[in-house]
């Protein structure tokens, strides 16, 4: 996030006090999820914070990759490039959804 904000022209101190204003605001969310989470659905709540991430990924995330992607001069760095996208992608997308199903086997202790 922080270079994001970097990017997109803001100054350190400007970037520095907006990453820590996001990372304060999901400590309300953790609030909300906790006495939400007693009386509302659990799993509403993790599909709108899933689908949260998903929207951040695909709204900040492609068109930072996109700007790299169109710097490459050689057809082969531009396939390598590619190949590491997607492998980074489908390896979030394979552990989220292996988090997903095995969820209830899971101990910690």
């Amino acid at each position: 996030d922080f270079v994001i904000l970097l990017n997109a022209g803001m100054s350190v101190p400007q970037a520095i006090f907006f990453n820590l204003l996001s990372s304060m605001s999901c400590y309300v969310g953790l609030v909300f999820g906790i006495l939400l989470g007693s009386s509302f659905a659990p799993n509403a709540i993790f599909a709108i914070a899933g689908g949260m991430f998903l929207y951040i990924a695909l709204a900040d995330m492609f068109p930072e990759m996109d700007s790299i992607a169109r710097e490459q001069r050689e057809t082969s760095s531009k396939i390598i490039f590619f190949l590491i996208q997607n492998a980074g992608l489908l390896s979030g997308f394979t552990i989220i959804l292996l988090i997903t199903m095995f969820a209830g086997n899971i101990n910690l202790g």
